[in-house]
């Protein structure tokens, strides 16, 4: 007798036993598959025979990898592209330039730099937030909490 630990090893006897309302040989098929839930049969799938290969698109379609957002070195001379394409061919053209060669987002690679627009519509406090660090969390003392209480407790008596 072989060692049953995947409901796959019985070929549906268990899904058939349930359809019919078999409920003995149910009981017996599920008493023999194992109690650990790692060795289910949805963890141990058998291998496929084939090995599907896929087809790696962005090499088939010459995608090309996304751009940072900051503008480089090479910028300028793309941006001189799409001055001359607006020149010659108008704003279908330049829209077409730009499809296939995307302009900086931004001039700077700072995540922390804000746009001055967005820094002049910040709260003060928000303003203090991004140029400070949070200040830190002071230490208890239990001396002078103890002070505190008897200077309210001698007002309280007075």
């Amino acid at each position: 007798m072989t060692i049953v630990i995947n409901e796959w090893q019985l070929n549906g006897k268990l899904n058939r036993a349930l359809q019919n309302s078999q409920r003995a040989d149910f009981a017996m098929y599920l008493a023999w598959l194992t109690p650990a839930v790692n060795e289910a049969a949805e963890f141990f799938t058998p291998e496929a025979l084939t090995q599907r290969i896929e087809p790696n698109l962005v090499q088939q379609l010459g995608v090309q990898p996304a751009r940072s957002f900051c503008q480089m070195d090479t910028d300028l001379q793309l941006m001189q592209q799409h001055s001359t394409a607006l020149q010659q061919g108008g704003l279908a053209q330049l829209k077409l330039a730009t499809y296939l060669n995307q302009p900086p987002l931004t001039q700077y690679d700072d995540k922390s730099r804000l746009a001055t627009e967005v820094w002049q519509s910040l709260s003060l406090h928000s303003r203090r937030r991004l140029q400070q660090a949070t200040p830190g969390k002071q230490e208890a003392d239990p001396a002078a909490i103890y002070e505190m209480l008897e200077q309210l407790h001698s007002m309280d008596a007075a």
